[in-house]
Order: structure tokens, then sequence, then C-alpha cells
């Protein structure tokens, strides 16, 4: 029987050097602390103390559907209804985005890291080898997928199963059913992957996560930003020179989410939970 995380002492207020938008930040947080951010309850701190965080929780069997909150996907979730209930049905979020950890940080006064999906998913991953952990990829192209599974696998860590993301049936669900993962990761890109774990909560996993393009990085077929942008805030900024065709919307998306935030922010959209 799995059970839902305890966010019982969870609920120090986090301390730092002061972030500003898009700039380079170096913080100490030492602390973990929750925060409901229009409805979404997002966990915040220090990324290895969130990080650890995770492993306890799984290690404790407890289930848990992760979201790595970005602006892009929490402008999604105000085009559809069916999207914003699926996210706020995780169990918690993790501040992925440049954007979100600045708007927590100007509208609760909590300072916390930017935790990528990508450094949590690697972090994870290399976790596993030492706890045994079982593994399940889902999403993606099938060559990157593949790659990826392989570079994994070779590394230590324990593959049970991966599919593409190009399917119409329940054949990854059956495949899951089977290998029983401890860590499911799917990289279908929002808000398709997001919708799909919803969906299968009842699958037996501990954690599922989101990953986006992740396949596709630890597969070698795409670079991420060189390390200065990711400090610097600009690993958004990154992606859409290098495809500016497919993410031409995101510079738009980065503004929109902006004044939103700015407008909303007296309205008590962003509080901490006790």
């Amino acid at each position: 029987m799995f059970r839902k995380p305890n966010w019982e002492g969870i609920n120090e207020r986090v301390g730092g050097t002061d972030p500003v938008f898009l700039n380079p930040v170096s913080m100490v947080v030492e602390h973990l602390t929750k925060i409901d951010f229009y409805n979404y309850k997002i966990l915040c701190g220090g990324a290895s103390e969130i990080r650890n965080h995770l492993v306890s929780c799984i290690e404790n069997g407890d289930k848990m559907f992760v979201v790595t909150l970005n602006s892009q996907i929490f402008l999604r979730a105000l085009e559809l209804s069916e999207y914003d209930d699926a996210l706020k049905n995780a169990t918690f979020h993790l501040p992925d985005g440049a954007g979100v950890v600045w708007a927590i940080k100007k509208h609760c006064k909590v300072v916390t890291d930017r935790v990528p999906g990508i450094d949590t998913m690697q972090y994870l991953c290399e976790e596993s080898k030492s706890r045994k952990w079982k593994v399940y990829l889902l999403g993606g192209k099938p060559d990157a997928v593949k790659k990826a599974a392989e570079k994994l696998s070779e590394s230590g860590v324990n593959i049970v199963g991966y599919h593409h993301g190009y399917f119409t049936d329940e054949t990854p669900s059956r495949e899951i059913e089977e290998t029983k993962p401890d860590l499911l990761f799917v990289g279908m890109g929002a808000p398709r992957q997001e919708f799909w774990i919803h969906d299968h909560i009842d699958l037996p996993f501990k954690l599922a996560m989101g990953v986006g393009g992740s396949f596709d990085v630890i597969a070698g077929m795409k670079k991420r930003a060189p390390r200065l942008l990711q400090k610097m805030r600009l690993e958004w900024f990154y992606r859409w020179i290098t495809d500016p065709i497919s993410r031409s919307g995101v510079p738009v998306d980065v503004l929109k989410f902006y004044f939103k935030v700015i407008f909303d922010g007296k309205n008590g959209n962003c509080k901490e939970i006790h």
C-alpha cells in the first residue's frame, strides 16, 4: 500500500541571498518549505534538500506525482481547465522555471533554488544504483528513448523497460504493470505527459515525473544550455535561439507569465502552507 508523503516538518522559512530574475545567483538554502502558488503545491528550498526529500519519500513507500513547474506549463494550464485540474492533483511541484523561482521570491518572500527536471531525473537515477530502484522511461522518439535507456543502463541504472511516445494503445501501461518500476519518467512534453500520469496514477510506481525532452539530452542527441546560461537562468533563451521555429512562442510566454504574476501578485495567489 502506497502512502502520500507527509508534509509535517516541512514548514520552515528558507533563507539565502536575494535572487534577481534572469540574473546569476548564488544561494545557500538550508530548509524546505511548501507554498501554495495559484493552488499548486510547490516544494521550495535548496536543490539538494528537495531531491533528498524525494529520496526519503521513495524509500518510505510514498507514491508521488511530481510536476516540474515552469512558466509554459503554468500558462498552458490557464488555457485548459482539465490540465489545471491534473496539475492540482500532483503530490507537489518543483520550481523548475526561472520565472517561477522569481515569482515565489517576489510574492511569497521565499527563496528557493531552481530545480530542473532533467537534473532531478539524473540525480534520482544515480541514487537508484545503490538503492536497487527500478526505472522505466516513457516517451520521446523511438531512437532517443532507446539510446537514453542504453546509456543509463550502461552506467548502472536498472532500466526495466522503455517505450517511445508514439503509441495509441495501453502497451506501456501493461509493461509498467508487469515491471513495477520505482521511478517512472515520462518525456512526452506538456501537457500530454502530466495528463498521462494523472490518468494512470493507479499504476505501480513510487514516483512519476514529466521530464519533457530530457531523453534527447541523455541520449546525446541534443545539448543543454552552457553552464553559464543555466546559472543566469537563461536556459529557456538557449532553447529558443537553438530551435526558434518550434519554440517561437517562448519569449512571448515569458512576458505573459511576468505580467500575469505582476498583476495578480497582490491577490493572495502565493502563500506559505503551514
